[in-house]
């Protein structure tokens, strides 16, 4: 059975593999049924929450969705023709900026006559000479000599005799039909009319998916949730209510930068006596609204397209860099004061993820699956979150830390790489008390080292280079402590109980024993840390010497506990009147077993935290602080 369990551990990522093939086969094959599909809950998810506040003013569910969907397919209409107009207007007009853009290029041209910008000015007339009528056309392709040249060549060959020389072979005549307006329209209604289809269906699917959330939810949950029934409705809502949020909020904020956007080329194209910027204000407004959708990258493409246009368009410099001033002020704004105040960056997805994201589904389904991306992406790192199978969605699109600190920190020991360890420490306590390095960087990671040291993965070189590094990060953070209580300026003096701690087992325990004496002295406590190469009759006799207030035993799991119960018992045996403390530190499994079998050899007190053992120790050390018992009482 434990061969079968693990050779269909071996095989999951194969299976998960192969699935993941499947479903992006039937994603790409099924993109012409799949694309509205996404698009209409795309558009679900950001008009709900519209729907939900026009019902809450008395309005029935039925009115309130076709209210909300008339306005908005309207709305994106309008906004849509009169963009489609500018950029018609923007093709007609292309060829009369040729003479801006041949002036600009030259103005810059250097390296001689074969240069890149020589290639530029030709890719320049070559644009303009394909959106031009045919006398631009001949005006871009040279000068009256020129194409007097080429027509008088053109006669030439057109006079040619029909009849060939004897034994020349016969050339086949191409002639170009001219084509018809009927073919043309016929070429057209083609995708026109899968647009039109496309577009009616979103829209259908948008009116029904807002009138039905609540039966389409309880559906999805009986289809997916059996058996599942609290993680499929937390999955969903949690999905729900990110995608809504991010959608509705980046709507609002890429609208608004689009609307300040051509609020200010209408502005400065007044100012400058430049009717370009107001003439596309509209166009690139919505441009560069729509382009900030795309990840990190859209908004960057989007300043590049307009700087393009306005030094293209425009006769001076002055004004393009004007306005490229404005649009990255206005970016900045937006990116780190508007959306971190409206809804910071809670989409759960890392950047990276993002931008392999917007690739993938762009390969996939083009420009809609670009759109698309953040949303859909979302959603993998829900499902990632509470569906065990595909918890690698998580770990690999998710922005959650991939490691926990003191993994990541064991693991640059065990890679022997010391300064990063230490610089992980230190970024650390910039947000996090001492205590809290202690008890969730430190420690755990010495846990991890005696797990893999018991189990033979870590040789003994390696695990006294995590114990030796370990020391020293210590020792540093002891001197952040102290300037930490030298700025509080508190000088209490420190009390008389003393406390003796003892290692149960190696020098990890030392080292643990050393972390908890770092927590008691900013409360003046003394704690000696025996060393863990002394043999047990020696802490024996040093206990009976100097018979301390407390006695403290450290072990760290794995093991370690046979040899902590016999220093219990050999400790009560011998000071009777000594309270006994066991820290067992990261003890995860059988806690009442372990805290039952150590207070059955003696202990008076077990906590498996640091935090518990200071609680459990300190009032002892404060009770017994006037009166420690002598020697002889001790040894009675």
């Amino acid at each position: 059975m434990a061969n079968r369990a693990r050779a269909t551990d071996t095989q999951q990522p194969f299976w998960v593999f192969c699935g993941l093939l499947l479903v992006t086969a039937f994603l790409y094959w099924a993109q012409k049924v799949l694309i509205p599909v996404a698009l209409a809950v795309l558009l679900a998810f950001i008009l709900g929450p519209l729907v939900n506040l026009v019902q809450r003013r008395g309005l029935p569910r039925v009115p309130s969705v076709l209210l909300v969907v008339i306005f908005a397919f309207l709305l994106l209409g309008g906004v849509a023709w009169l963009v489609s107009l500018q950029v018609g207007g923007l093709l007609r007009n292309l060829p009369e900026y040729r003479q801006v853009i041949d002036r600009k290029l030259q103005a810059v041209q250097f390296g001689g006559h074969n240069s890149v910008w020589s290639e530029l000015k030709q890719t320049a007339q070559d644009i303009t000479k394909h959106f031009s009528g045919p006398e631009e056309a001949e005006a871009a392709e040279g000068s009256d000599t020129e194409r007097a040249a080429r027509r008088a060549a053109e006669a030439v060959v057109g006079n040619r005799p029909s009849a060939a020389p004897e034994g020349t072979p016969e050339r086949p005549l191409y002639v170009r039909q001219a084509s018809s307006g009927w073919s043309e329209v016929a070429d057209a209604a083609g995708p026109a009319a899968e647009g039109l289809g496309t577009a009616f269906l979103v829209v259908v699917l948008v009116v029904f998916m807002l009138i039905q959330r609540e039966n389409l939810r309880n559906r999805v949950v009986r289809l997916i949730g059996h058996g599942r029934l609290i993680v499929t409705t937390r999955a969903i809502d949690e999905g729900a209510r990110r995608i809504s949020r991010y959608l509705l909020m980046q709507l609002c904020i890429n609208s608004a930068f689009g609307l300040l956007l051509t609020l200010g080329m209408i502005v400065l194209g007044m100012a400058t006596g430049h009717p370009e910027l107001s003439r596309y204000a509209l166009l690139w407004g919505f441009v560069c609204g729509a382009l900030r959708f795309v990840p990190y990258v859209g908004t960057w493409l989007g300043a590049a397209l307009l700087f393009f246009f306005t030094v293209a368009t425009l006769p001076d410099w002055a004004t393009p860099i004007g306005l490229f001033l404005y649009f990255l002020t206005l970016e900045l704004l937006t990116a780190n004061v508007v959306e971190p105040l409206l809804f910071g960056h809670s989409t759960g997805v890392s950047p990276v993820a993002l931008l392999l994201a917007a690739a993938f589904w762009t390969w996939l389904w083009g420009p809609i699956g670009l759109v698309l991306s953040t949303p859909l992406t979302v959603l993998l790192v829900v499902l990632g979150k509470y569906v065990p199978q595909l918890e690698f969605f998580e770990v690999l699109l998710g922005d959650e830390p991939a490691l926990r600190t003191y993994v990541t920190y064991y693991q640059r020991l065990v890679a022997r790489d010391q300064d990063e360890a230490a610089e992980l420490v230190e970024e650390f306590v910039q947000t996090h008390t001492l205590d809290t390095v202690y008890e969730q960087v430190l420690l755990p990671a010495l846990v991890l080292a005696r797990k893999d040291h018991d189990r033979g993965e870590l040789d003994a070189d390696d695990f006294e280079f995590v114990l030796r590094a370990t020391r020293e990060v210590l020792d540093d953070l002891g001197t952040v402590e102290q300037e930490r209580f030298a700025d509080k300026g508190d000088g209490q003096a420190a009390p008389k109980a003393s406390l003796l701690a003892c290692p149960a087992r190696d020098e990890a325990d030392e080292v643990a024993l050393q972390i908890f004496a770092r927590m008691l002295e900013p409360q003046g406590y003394q704690v000696e840390v025996i060393s863990s190469h002394v043999l047990a009759a020696e802490v024996l006799t040093r206990i009976s010497n100097s018979c301390p207030v407390v006695v403290l035993v450290g072990s760290l799991p794995p093991g370690g506990l046979a040899p902590a119960r016999y220093l219990c018992k050999r400790i009560k045996a011998q000071c009777p009147k000594v309270k006994v403390a066991v820290g067992r530190w990261g003890e995860k499994e059988n806690l009442e077993r372990v805290e039952k079998r150590l207070k059955a050899s003696g202990a008076d007190l077990v906590a498996t935290t640091l935090a518990d053992t200071r609680t459990q120790v300190v009032p002892l050390l404060q009770v017994t602080a006037a009166a420690e018992p002598t020697p002889e009482l001790a040894a009675r």
